[in-house]
């Protein structure tokens, strides 16, 4: 089984920190870990988000809190991961990257730059307000229909950007258990089907029964449209704390099962590979 979403960025860049990881997942029965930094912990991608405080009105927090990152090099990441491999953790050196269309050929470039083993695409800016940040900043005041269809045409352009590999935590727009009062399901399907025409990989993640809205992402009924269509998924937990690998990973693949999905895929070289879920 794999774990294909963890976050290193609260500790140090070392070795001990990234066997305290590993160690968890052995734990859990994790066979494999793919660890995926934000994209704005690295300098080299500084270009990528700095519209959020040169372009615009960004919240001011939000924009203290954005530029405090690029901190670290994606040279001293891979090093440190493939001293992880040479100790002998099975990972995946991944990444999880901000979409922003306005930054699309800076994507491009820079991931085309380095030897990524996969890489996760994740919307949580809507223009200049990161939605998942602090429930108290940019919710208060907001019509939740307009959040999410903006949200929701953020996605599709994601979808269609042929950056990513896997698109994470597709519906953490209700993370603070926010929902359109609209009947979206029709826009749910055509995303569903882009991700699908695009073939693209849809991550089930644990996360979100960590958060206020206590629900897995996506919701159950979209893991079963993916599923109708055949959309290839992985499974993630979104670690950022070792305790969290592999949090509920049977609850997922559970979940999956009973939404029609019989396999998962993992990568190498950004080329997808096929596995049977694994009997609980």
């Amino acid at each position: 089984m794999i774990d294909y979403h963890i976050h290193l960025e609260r500790g140090p860049y070392s070795l001990e920190w990234l066997k305290q990881f590993w160690d968890q997942a052995e734990f859990r029965g994790i066979s494999e870990i793919g660890v995926t930094e934000h994209a704005h912990e690295f300098w080299e991608f500084k270009s990528v988000y700095e519209h959020l405080w040169e372009d615009s009105a960004c919240v001011g927090m939000t924009a203290s809190w954005i530029r405090r990152h690029f901190q670290h090099s994606v040279e001293d990441y891979f090093r440190l991961l493939e001293e992880g491999k040479k100790s002998g953790i099975p990972l995946k050196i991944g990444l999880e990257c901000d979409y922003f269309p306005q930054s699309e050929a800076k994507i491009r470039t820079l991931l085309h730059r380095y030897n990524f083993d996969f890489v996760l695409g994740s919307v949580h800016f809507l223009d200049d307000w990161s939605f998942d940040w602090n429930p108290e900043l940019g919710w208060p005041g907001r019509n939740p229909d307009d959040v999410y269809l903006a949200y929701l045409g953020l996605l599709e352009k994601m979808a269609q950007a042929s950056l990513f590999d896997v698109l994470a935590h597709l519906d953490v727009i209700k993370v603070f258990g926010h929902r359109a009062q609209e009947n979206l399901d029709r826009q749910w399907k055509a995303l569903l089907q882009l991700i699908s025409e695009a073939d693209l990989v849809m991550e089930v993640s644990t996360a979100g029964l960590r958060k206020p809205v206590g629900e897995i992402y996506p919701h159950p009924t979209l893991i079963k449209e993916a599923a109708r269509l055949n959309i290839p998924i992985t499974i993630a937990s979104d670690a950022h704390t070792p305790f969290d690998v592999g949090d509920r990973w049977q609850e997922a693949e559970t979940i999956a099962k009973d939404a029609g999905y019989t396999s998962y895929c993992s990568f190498t070289g950004r080329k997808r590979i096929d596995h049977n879920l694994p009997s609980l």
